[in-house]
């Protein structure tokens, strides 16, 4: 099974073939290469941020309003650490790590319950960006809620991703790409 068939989620799928189409050979595509009037659909449930390698934190560098709506914060040049409180630090911080430390693409689909307030699915894509194709730089997430669940009813957790060097499955996705191309400008 395709990579690109693990991701249901029609937008996220969508934004992983853009990404592809960005990529070059084995390494992910620089921060340059995403050109936000191209994927302006998304914007709203859209994240960039910054990797500190030093510190092992992340700063947002772009934060949609369905971003900042679902946390109940402004994240825009916050730390992640600063922005966010348990349960959330953790439920963000851990798919960062997986897609900038180990160089992954990260795919998650999950049940989130915030106190006061129904439990949520949501499906959330982390996609790494490099300048030098050595170390990820930032990453470009996208998360998609699907629908708020009034009674103590938590999915499984679903995940899947794939290692940035794995150069024969992005090649099958990127041959398998839609032939209609890219459909994030609205």
């Amino acid at each position: 099974m395709r990579f690109a068939e693990k991701i249901d989620e029609e937008d996220l799928r969508q934004l992983y073939f853009y990404w592809l189409s960005k990529k070059t050979s084995r390494f992910p595509p620089p921060r340059s290469a995403i050109d936000p009037s191209e994927i302006r659909r998304l914007l709203p449930s859209l994240f960039i941020i910054e990797v500190d390698h030093e510190q092992q934190r992340f700063r947002y560098r772009l934060a949609g309003a369905d971003v900042e709506a679902l946390v109940q914060t402004k994240l825009h040049g916050r730390w992640l650490d600063e922005a966010l409180r348990s349960p959330l630090r953790e439920f963000f911080d851990e798919g960062f790590c997986i897609a900038a430390f180990d160089k992954k693409v990260h795919f998650r689909r999950n049940t989130l319950h915030l106190a006061g307030r129904p439990y949520i699915r949501y499906s959330r894509l982390l996609l790494p960006l490099s300048e030098t194709g050595e170390r990820i730089d930032h990453l470009l997430g996208c998360i998609k809620l699907d629908e708020q669940i009034n009674t103590r009813n938590p999915s499984q957790v679903e995940e899947h991703e794939i290692t940035i060097g794995d150069v024969e499955t992005f090649e099958l996705d990127a041959y398998e790409m839609p032939p209609d191309g890219i459909q994030l400008e609205n």
